[in-house]
């Protein structure tokens, strides 16, 4: 009798206690929290670059974006089944990827060049985040990116006060005010000839308001751009209105908080390459493929008063273009727009990329493709973006394509 109890008791006590869910195990080993915690690590880099080119306001925007984003992420955890699937590191991670998508000029109240208290965008932003993070699921529930449909909305509703203006002097790195900004007119003509590095500091500004290389190059491969005399070619975009490719490199550049700083971009890429949470094959080929459409795609070789002349394959007109300026031309629109972040940080998503390893060669190579034709044609700033958005649809189909079949 004394056997049975001592037997029952303890199997009464299992059931009784309630028992904790084991964490969530991702491929590879990493729990949900490690998995994301190295992704926020890599981040690390562009966002340090992003502080130091647009000073403390990039500082105080990410910290209360944060704030919001917790907070609504403790409130939509209470609503329905979907609430319990959110996940606080995915939550902070998601954040600090719209983060990265957005300027540092939007933490203002309204100044002369702002007419307007933009410091709502980004707190709407960050709510905006958690609902859609709410809506399309949890961790790896979806295939449909809810930072690119966040980021999208606020482009469709409020793009007129997303454009950048401002870069801090290099006598103001972080400490500076992005709302200081110096006139366009003399700074700007001396920052496109000399670059960033050999512009001197103009006493009583922290920054300079200069107009963005983005925007340079899509009014000229778009066509949308009127020649200021007779004729423009590609050869005098280069070499008169865009500022040296080095200052595109570092991140002197208006633009988003995180995706101007080229080298911050590329070592964030690959410390997550090193740690092994990301694939070696999506960036690579997404990065070719955006090569080839780059040089094959059709741009206008000359501008006249009547309107450009478009060429398809560029580079083999010796006379205004030529390989040397076809290359170029590509490494620009690389560099300055925010190819290199979608690339390394979000085509590389878990929920975006195909499982199959083949499908995976097809999917970087569309992302690249699919991208820099929307860079080209349509937006430097959220071309890329969309085009992700697009393709990432027909993941599913990929891997019923790839999918391995048993033998027997």
């Amino acid at each position: 009798m004394s056997d049975t109890a001592s037997t029952t008791l303890p199997i009464a006590a299992d059931i009784a206690r309630p028992r904790l869910l084991p964490p969530r195990v991702l491929r590879g080993g990493a729990d949900v929290g490690r998995f994301y915690s190295t992704f926020i690590m890599g981040a690390g880099f562009p966002a340090v670059a992003g502080m130091l080119f647009f000073g403390w306001r990039a500082l105080a925007m990410l910290i209360v974006m944060l704030a919001v984003a917790i907070a609504a992420i403790h409130i939509w955890r209470q609503i329905g089944a979907r609430g319990r699937q959110l996940h606080l590191g995915h939550g902070i991670w998601s954040t600090l990827l719209l983060w990265l998508m957005l300027p540092a000029h939007l933490f203002n109240t309204a100044t002369p060049t702002f007419r307007y208290d933009l410091w709502p965008i980004p707190i709407a932003a960050a709510i905006l985040l958690v609902i859609m993070l709410w809506l399309l699921g949890g961790v790896g529930s979806g295939r449909i990116h809810p930072v690119l449909v966040t980021y999208l909305l606020v482009v469709a509703i409020f793009d007129p006060l997303l454009s950048p203006a401002s870069v801090l002097q290099r006598n103001r790195l972080f400490t500076g005010d992005i709302a200081s900004a110096a006139p366009p007119a003399p700074p700007a003509h001396a920052y496109i000839k000399d670059g960033y590095l050999r512009t001197t500091h103009l006493n009583g500004y922290d920054a300079l308001q200069v107009e963005p290389a983005q925007a340079r190059l899509l009014s000229f491969t778009s066509g949308a751009k009127r020649p200021g005399r007779s004729w423009l070619s590609l050869e005098s975009l280069l070499r008169d209105e865009m500022p040296p490719l080095e200052d595109l490199v570092i991140g002197a550049q208006p633009g988003p908080s995180g995706a101007t700083c080229a080298v911050a971009l590329i070592i964030g890429g690959l410390f997550l390459l090193y740690r092994g949470v990301i694939d070696f094959r999506v960036p690579l080929l997404a990065i070719i493929g955006a090569y080839i459409a780059w040089i094959a795609l059709p741009i206008p070789v000359l501008i006249r008063e009547a309107g450009p002349q478009w060429q398809w394959l560029a580079f083999r007109d010796p006379v205004n273009v030529g390989p040397a300026k076809a290359i170029t031309l590509a490494n620009y629109e690389i560099m300055a727009g925010p190819m290199l972040l979608m690339i390394f940080f979000f085509a590389t998503s878990p929920g975006l990329r195909p499982m199959a390893r083949r499908a995976r060669v097809i999917f970087g190579l569309l992302v690249g493709l699919t991208a820099a034709g929307f860079q080209l044609y349509l937006s430097i700033s959220f071309g890329p973006y969309l085009a992700l958005l697009i393709v990432s649809l027909i993941t599913p189909m990929l891997d019923r394509f790839f999918r391995q079949h048993p033998l027997v």
